[in-house]
């Protein structure tokens, strides 16, 4: 992946989009680029997004903000061309170390999608390369636009 400062920020989203993600005020995140299809109407069919995590005031991750960051990026859904809601129906959430200072790097991937159902499995790795966090979401998957 790209590093954060060649990968798109959440700052860049259309102000209407921003007006309903008000979450992202707090949140530097950074999408790698080759995973943002969804987002001018392009997507990958990968069920693959990535991308860069740290707190917009500077404070350094904890514990906590993992259990934010397996849910933070935009759903796969989007890359697999269902750009509508998402709604989970579980998430299951390990945190297995305290991050060290840095940015987080945060992957998400979908290998299923049946019967109106998607899982989309989270790896949240912290700045010295050690896997800090996990997840595995169910959630309802939304029909294609047309």
């Amino acid at each position: 992946m790209p590093p954060p400062e060649e990968c798109i920020s959440a700052a860049e989203a259309p102000p209407g989009f921003l007006k309903h993600a008000s979450l992202l005020e707090r949140l530097d995140l950074r999408l790698d680029p080759a995973t943002t299809g969804w987002a001018v109407g392009k997507p990958s069919g990968n069920g693959v997004i990535r991308g860069w995590l740290r707190m917009a005031d500077g404070r350094e991750p904890d514990p906590l903000l993992l259990l934010l960051a397996v849910d933070a990026l935009p759903p796969v859904a989007f890359e697999l061309g269902l750009p509508g809601w998402t709604p989970t129906l579980e998430l299951t959430a390990h945190v297995r170390a305290r991050p060290a200072p840095g940015w987080l790097r945060v992957s998400l991937t979908n290998r299923t999608l049946t019967g109106g159902f998607l899982e989309e499995d989270a790896e949240v790795w912290d700045s010295a390369g050690r896997l800090v966090a996990l997840s595995r979401q169910l959630a309802r998957a939304s029909a294609p636009r047309r």
